[in-house]
């Protein structure tokens, strides 16, 4: 019965500190340029979600505002590339004055939640958008497709702080289609 009880402690103990590992978002980059930031981004891979369950050809646009806030535009077709287009709005604003590496975003005026951008090219052409316990990840890209290197090391990247097997690759239009 002592072995059992030591070999289910050890196991927990084991367990724990694999989960561990991964509960940690990186840190936000330093500084993300409100307007550099704006426009429209293809979304690469994510994390599962409810709201793009059946998401294919994916995107977000961030349209700045007067006020240094975004308005958001999430799109997709719904199953399949060119089917029924699916749009959900909302707004974004910056958690520190004049950058865009900690965001809040807000869907449907109730539902509220802040993500940092722990990842972006010096040109602002590929970004990785998380929460802070990596249950929400997004690998964004300027066009519809990244080039095989840059998405392997953007998902090693990645690997230091999730299980990168949770990833779902987005189908993309090879013409970059949305709507």
């Amino acid at each position: 019965m002592k072995i059992l009880f030591i070999t289910i402690i050890s196991f927990s103990f084991l367990l724990s500190q694999t989960s561990l590992k991964f509960n940690k978002a990186p840190k936000a980059v330093d500084y993300v340029s409100i307007e550099k930031f704006s426009g429209l981004w293809y979304e690469i891979a994510r994390t599962y979600n409810s709201f793009e369950k059946d998401c294919v050809a994916a995107t977000v646009e961030y349209k700045l505002r007067d006020d240094l806030n975004y308005d958001i535009k999430n799109r997709c077709f719904n199953t399949v590339i060119g089917g029924d287009l699916i749009e959900f709005n909302g707004v974004a604003k910056p958690l520190n004055q004049n950058t865009m590496a900690q965001i809040q975003m807000t869907y449907f005026w109730i539902f509220t939640r802040n993500y940092r951008v722990v990842y972006l090219d010096k040109n602002y052409s590929s970004a990785v958008v998380v929460d802070k316990n990596m249950n929400n990840v997004w690998i964004m890209n300027r066009t519809p497709f990244t080039k095989k290197k840059k998405l392997e090391n953007l998902v090693s990247f990645l690997s230091k702080h999730m299980d990168t097997k949770r990833l779902i690759y987005t189908p993309q239009d090879s013409q970059g289609r949305y709507k």
